[in-house]
């Protein structure tokens, strides 16, 4: 859905390049967790995704089209870089104003709704100038959803949430990455968060792709079985392995993201043969990259 091709950025006046011939690709309905060091270049590369800047070598395409190549290309990107409203506006004229902007006043009911999620509804009334910083984020974080986005590019989206603001926040992303096919790049210091949502992840290093990897390594739930019992207790568990289930001898590797239904299954058939001797919580790996170097 979208490619960047060697893509670099040096500033003026710089002897360095802030970003180096960063290559990647994001699908539809991917999530991608963008992760590294302040100053590493995540900033940039959003910034140029969003065409705030403009490359000094590479390219950006999207749906196959580069993104300079007319204006409102990104008419369908939902984007939350730096906070970006009308302070001298309330909360829903700013809501209603973006909207107006981009002909999409047919969905001002979604207003509502945006405003509940990102804890900002009952402040709707108020102008963002008096907000703290995470009530700023917040309105620009309602700005970038309200429309119905096709693509989102989220720097630090949950910053200012209660953590069950968050939860309902992680909840609707993946719900509108399964449902809605909506790409997401996002940028965040809260690793967990990263680790509830994203499907891969990328990692910047002065300017440099310095890894990528997939969500495979979300923490994962390690349960330690009993070697002694008898074996024919996998056999209802067979079907259930998968890329989120796994048995390597007597440990049975679940990944948080497994749903419900699985859990439940798992749970239900070892339970019931008292086969449990420990559990434990296997960390993903996020934090080992983030401090690397």
């Amino acid at each position: 859905m979208l490619k960047i091709s060697n893509l670099s950025k040096q500033f003026t006046g710089n002897d360095f390049y802030s970003l180096d011939d960063v290559s990647m690709e994001i699908q539809k309905g991917e999530i991608v967790g963008l992760i590294g060091k302040n100053g590493a270049g995540k900033s940039t590369l959003m910034k140029l995704m969003a065409k705030s800047l403009k490359p000094t070598q590479g390219t950006i395409t999207y749906k196959g089209e580069d993104i300079h190549s007319r204006d409102n290309v990104l008419d369908d990107f939902g984007i939350m870089i730096d906070p970006v409203f009308y302070p001298e506006m309330t909360v829903l004229d700013n809501l209603k104003f973006y909207l107006k902007l981009h002909g999409k006043t047919d969905l001002y009911d979604n207003i509502e709704p945006t405003l509940k999620l990102v804890e900002l509804w009952e402040s709707r009334n108020r102008k963002p100038k008096g907000f703290s910083f995470g009530m700023k984020q917040r309105t620009a974080l309602a700005i970038a959803l309200v429309a119905e986005p096709d693509f989102l590019i989220l720097d630090e989206p949950f910053v200012g949430l209660d953590p069950i603001g968050v939860q309902k926040l992680i909840d609707i992303l993946k719900q509108w990455s399964s449902e809605r096919q909506i790409s997401m790049l996002i940028s965040s210091h809260q690793l967990g968060e990263l680790e509830a949502l994203c499907s891969r992840y990328v990692y910047i290093e002065d300017g440099k792709l310095a890894d990528s990897f997939s969500g495979k390594e979300h923490p994962s739930i390690m349960v330690h079985l009993d070697g002694e019992r008898d074996w024919d207790f996998i056999l209802p568990i067979l079907p259930l392995l998968d890329d989120d289930v796994d048995l390597d001898g007597t440990v049975l590797e679940i990944s948080t993201k497994t749903n419900a239904e699985k859990l439940n299954k798992i749970f239900g058939i070892l339970a019931e043969q008292d086969l449990i001797t420990k559990v434990d919580i296997k960390e993903n790996h996020l934090k080992d990259i983030f401090m690397k170097g």
